[in-house]
């Protein structure tokens, strides 16, 4: 037979020869949920560590889901949520659970647009599942059918994920995982498909069927074509948190759950608390397992995450009074490495898109892969900063200076609390946009935090850092949540642990009686005191507005939003200034009414004004809603934000006109009573600061950022 015939037959059927002539599957041919690789993803100061399990189409499992996933994921090259169909815990806490209820919200609106239907399952017990359903049948039944995108499953019924074995070992409060993964079959011996002389006629029968009739009755097995099969990988999953926890892990024997004739372990992944991993009885029961590769899944303050953000954080700051991010996480110390310099022992630290490699391939041997992680020094935005202020410079001159605006002679007797945004767009984060969050500070010593989407803390950790961050947090006066969905009240829970861990206090939540039981349900299972305020009460009862101002100086006035149920807006007053926010919300004379003669209005501007069907179909308002209920009110400056995702890049100010007191936030603006006339100034220079973003602006007007996914 010629080698030719063989060569076609063998790729045909998924074969690929090598340089040396020898004969190795393919990769893709691997099973549905046969493994490919583990990555980390997240594992920062802000973001808790996950690991993704894929397979060779990206298809896979995710362990462990904290706040701020979802958004990684996002911006990771090569990994989609859409391809995620599986998530368990490692145990129960906010910080390994908080990001599933957005990632079945992203799932469900894709399913929506490519008219699949593919439910995320979780496994969990009792009080994840509590968790969610909680979340998503209490606060998101109207909105997204969760019994047909998400699933709850017991852990205790987890044997198997596709063709992968799974042993669930409980400690206290945590889960071990051991995963048996498929064997790959061995390498077709070209010697022996020459010895058989099978007919070409046959020899695509027997790859496609696995065994063919010769003459004689002779049959031939595929199997009798390969080389002996490799041991199959096991992957271990191991979680301590506690000094008990770590005496009971180092009594469990992993290595008789392992065949040493047909499999191999190759991987152990220590998701334990950090101050555990450092204990000395710990090492001893990493030292145990030399010959295999460990991986500690902490906080990497070396791992540079979100890039897109980044480089356009430092064009901002450069020209406008945007928060220049945080930049020396990457300088703190870690007890950690040092357990890296085990000479016994192969330990690695993770690091956000580390991947290991379970399987060798035609490019990469079993192993660690460092592709895709990014590095220090890609965050150097030298240039790009250098290209903002010139073309800044430019605006500036060719603007005219000299006489004064309407903005500038409102700002006579004008004050305003500092406001920070730290979240601009709405539904769910993408690469450039986090969830509302909107943080005041006066030096009165009020502050507030105005919604709490999903990483509300993680945007304030990697603007001002870890420790600044808890301060902030800790004096907050309370957090107001305007409505149910999770873009606004996602990073709740979160706020409320860093506020009780910084001062022992529970948080001051004011919000919606519809989500009284869900705030009280996550009070119970994570242990963190509320001081829960029905806005509903607040709004109807005189006496408690005056107790509210009497504790925290300001006035509440609240009229109800037209959203979803039980939505509210806002206006808050000192004896110095008014702000009024709209929240989610369409045009609303109710909300002029409480606004009226406000300092500050930050209203949503969800669409365009081309779209206004489509702002009232969702109960959203367009650009020239918000800043034409800016007028009624009688404002003296309007912010827009709430931005659709079809504007990730830059906001809605195409074909808009714009008065000079409105301006579009972006993530991390913080405007002061000092700045923000140079504010409204800014929008006219955003397409000399970003170039290409304004051209796919003009391109593609209807652009939805969700079909690109």
């Amino acid at each position: 037979m010629k080698l030719s015939t063989i060569r076609l037959a063998l790729r045909r059927f998924h074969y690929k020869i090598s340089r040396e002539g020898s004969f190795e599957p393919r990769t893709h041919s691997l099973a549905p949920m046969a493994v490919a690789a583990v990555q980390v993803v997240g594992g920062t100061p802000a973001i808790s560590p996950s690991l993704l399990f894929t397979d060779s189409k990206n298809k896979g499992f995710l362990i462990n889901a904290g706040e701020g996933i979802q958004r990684m994921i996002l911006e990771s090259p090569g990994l989609r949520i859409a391809n995620i169909t599986d998530i368990l815990a490692t145990r129960f806490e906010y910080n390994t659970v908080a990001s599933i209820p957005g990632i079945s919200l992203f799932r469900r609106d894709q399913q929506t647009v490519n008219a699949a239907h593919n439910p995320l399952t979780v496994w969990g017990t009792d009080s994840l599942n509590g968790f969610l359903r909680t979340t998503q049948l209490d606060c998101f039944a109207d909105e997204t059918g969760s019994d047909r995108h998400l699933v709850l499953k017991e852990l205790k019924n987890l044997t198997a994920l596709g063709e992968i074995t799974v042993k669930t070992v409980p400690l206290i409060t945590s889960h071990c995982y051991v995963f048996y993964l498929p064997q790959k079959p061995g390498n077709v011996n070209k010697k022996k498909l020459k010895e058989m002389k099978i007919p070409q006629k046959l020899l695509a029968t027997l790859f496609k069927t696995g065994s063919v009739e010769l003459g004689g009755g002779k049959v031939v097995n595929k199997s009798d074509l390969l080389d002996p099969s490799e041991p199959a990988p096991v992957l271990i999953v191991v979680d301590a948190q506690s000094e008990e926890e770590c005496k009971l892990l180092s009594k469990i024997d992993f290595n008789s759950m392992i065949d040493e004739s047909k499999q191999t372990l190759l991987l152990m992944v220590h998701f334990s608390d950090r101050d555990v991993v450092v204990k000395d009885d710990y090492k001893t029961f990493m030292n145990g397992f030399k010959d295999i590769d460990h991986l500690i899944m902490c906080k990497n303050p070396s791992s540079r995450i979100l890039f897109d953000c980044a480089q356009r954080n430092a064009i901002l700051s450069s020209v406008l009074p945007v928060e220049r991010l945080f930049g020396s996480l990457e300088d703190f110390s870690s007890d950690l490495t040092n357990l890296t310099k085990n000479p016994e022992t192969s330990i690695t630290l993770s690091e956000h898109l580390l991947k290991y490699n379970v399987y060798p391939t035609q490019k990469s041997a079993v192993g660690w892969q460092r592709n895709n992680v990014i590095l220090k020094k890609s965050f150097n935005f030298e240039a790009e900063e250098k290209s903002a202020k010139l073309a800044y410079n430019n605006f500036i001159l060719v603007s005219d200076q000299k006489s004064e605006t309407p903005s500038k002679k409102l700002r006579r007797g004008f004050f305003c609390p500092d406001m920070t945004f730290l979240g601009t767009t709405s539904t769910y984060s993408s690469t450039y946009r986090n969830v509302s969050g909107i943080f005041l500070e006066c030096k009165e010593g009020f502050s507030a935090l105005l919604d709490a989407g999903e990483m509300t803390v993680g945007q304030l950790i990697r603007l001002h850092g870890p420790e600044k961050a808890e301060e902030l947090i800790g004096k907050l006066n309370f957090l107001y949540i305007s409505h149910i969905h999770f873009d606004h009240c996602g990073g709740s829970m979160s706020v409320a642990e860093h506020y009780h861990k910084t001062n022992g206090k529970p948080l001051t939540v004011l919000c919606p009686i519809r989500m009284l039981p869900w705030f009280k349900y996550l009070s119970s299972v994570f242990k963190v005191p509320l001081n829960l305020v029905p806005l509903g009460k607040i709004h109807q009862d005189k006496s408690l507005k005056e107790e509210l101002y009497k504790e925290h100086g300001v006035m509440i006035e609240l009229c109800p939003a037209i959203h979803t149920r039980d939505s509210w807006s806002i206006a808050l007053k000192s004896d110095e200034w008014k702000v009024a926010y709209s929240g989610d919300t369409t045009p609303n004379s109710q909300f002029v009414e409480i606004g009226k003669d406000c300092d500050v209005l930050i209203h949503e501007a969800t669409h365009q004004s081309t779209l206004s069907e489509d702002a009232a179909k969702k109960r959203h308002s367009t650009v020239a809603q918000a800043i034409e209920i800016g007028e009624q009110m009688n404002a003296r400056y309007t912010v827009l934000t709430h931005f659709s995702l079809r504007y990730q890049k830059l906001p809605p100010f195409l074909d808009e006109t714009v008065p000079d007191n409105v301006m579009f936030a972006h993530d991390f603006m913080k405007i002061t009573k000092g700045n923000i006339d140079t504010w409204c100034q800014a929008t006219g220079a955003l397409p000399l600061l970003f170039p290409a973003h304004y051209n796919d602006l003009k391109k593609q007007p209807y652009y939805k950022y969700k079909n690109k996914l």
